[in-house]
């Protein structure tokens, strides 16, 4: 080979292994020093999640059906940042960040945000005793059965509706004159932050396992069919964070709605007094008295059951004042404090 072209091939070989662009790969590998870099990458790109978060609109609204400590999670992005909740709690979902984890807020003054774990995820990481499949009979050892975990959220709307109730039943003249006085003062204080909306809901059959009875008649069906429609609508109304006042003569007590995912904020107007309910009764000119003192004692007799000191059960709130001031101002107070724990409010 001519001396010039060996040099030259010397000169460019030299070159090319002492490149800075290629070094090649190290003999030893380091997999600590790689796991705590790939952890890095995780937790920032975690954390620029949960800050795009707060910049979005709610996407939808679930109800925890179980208890979650968040803090013995070891699986979370940002451990620090997992929200921990209690069964009944309302959540706010904003963003998916992956299969596993969600990112929102519980609906609570002055909450944070933080990593909420899927359906999929809650259910398969807290499967007790209870959720366990039941022994299977040598009678069905042939059938073929598929078992699932219960699912550990009810999808609700993201503002939960408003609903008035009592003294007597919806299509008593004395509950609509009195639901209509407040009616009018609360939406005259809320104003652009309430919608009122007449609804049907409640006249519908129940469900089981999340489908329709089956073997209802051709009317029942479509009674079904629209209250399905008339829960979507309100599903929508409520996407913009405003409260929804509903007024529906279907709806008697809660136990009516128990079967829709729509969970209403319940306020039940009490009169325990039955001569004052049958003087109020009869001022009004309502017919059929006899029928609506029954029903208000049924009513109030429930109420005893289901309303304790500690906890009201099936009722956000029991109101009881003798005047109608008094009362639409505590009915506001408290619609006042959860508009505020609907939206996010940085600290």
């Amino acid at each position: 080979m001519h001396s010039v072209a060996r040099e030259n091939l010397q000169s460019y070989l030299h070159a090319y292994k002492h490149s800075k662009r290629e070094p090649g790969i190290r003999l030893m590998h380091n997999c600590d020093e790689d796991d705590q870099h790939r952890k890095r990458v995780e937790y920032f790109s975690a954390q620029r999640a949960l800050e795009h978060a707060k910049r979005k609109h709610v996407a939808f609204a679930v109800q925890a059906q179980r208890d979650y400590d968040g803090t013995v999670d070891e699986k979370s992005p940002m451990k620090d940042f997992t929200i921990s909740f209690k069964t009944n709690d309302f959540i706010h979902i904003h963003q998916k960040f992956n299969s596993d984890w969600w990112i929102g807020r519980i609906v609570r003054s002055h909450s944070e945000f933080g990593f909420v774990p899927t359906a999929k995820r809650l259910a398969n990481y807290m499967i007790t005793t209870e959720d366990q499949p039941p022994p299977i009979n040598e009678q069905h050892v042939q059938e073929k059965s598929i078992w699932e975990p219960k699912c550990p959220y009810r999808v609700v709307p993201i503002s939960r509706p408003i609903v008035l109730l009592g003294p007597t039943m919806q299509h008593s003249r004395l509950t609509q004159l009195l639901h209509l006085a407040l009616r009018e003062e609360i939406l005259k204080y809320f104003g652009d932050k309430m919608k009122y909306v007449k609804s049907d809901i409640g006249s519908g059959q129940q469900r089981t396992g999340g489908r329709w009875l089956r073997g209802l008649r051709e009317s029942e069906y479509e009674k079904c069919q629209d209250e399905n429609v008339e829960v979507e609508l309100i599903m929508r109304m409520t996407s913009k964070l405003k409260l929804l006042l509903v007024d529906s003569p279907n709806i008697h007590t809660p136990d009516d709605v128990q079967h829709l995912p729509l969970a209403p904020i319940f306020f039940l107007i009490r009169v325990s007094d039955q001569k004052i309910l049958c003087h109020l009764l009869r001022n009004t000119g309502t017919t059929r008295m006899a029928a609506d003192i029954e029903v208000a004692n049924m009513l109030n007799t429930m109420n005893n059951d289901r309303v304790g000191d500690e906890e009201m059960a099936g009722f956000e709130m029991v109101i009881e004042e003798n005047g109608l001031k008094e009362a639409t101002w505590r009915i506001i107070s408290y619609l006042e404090k959860y508009h505020h724990a609907l939206h996010y409010h940085p600290r």
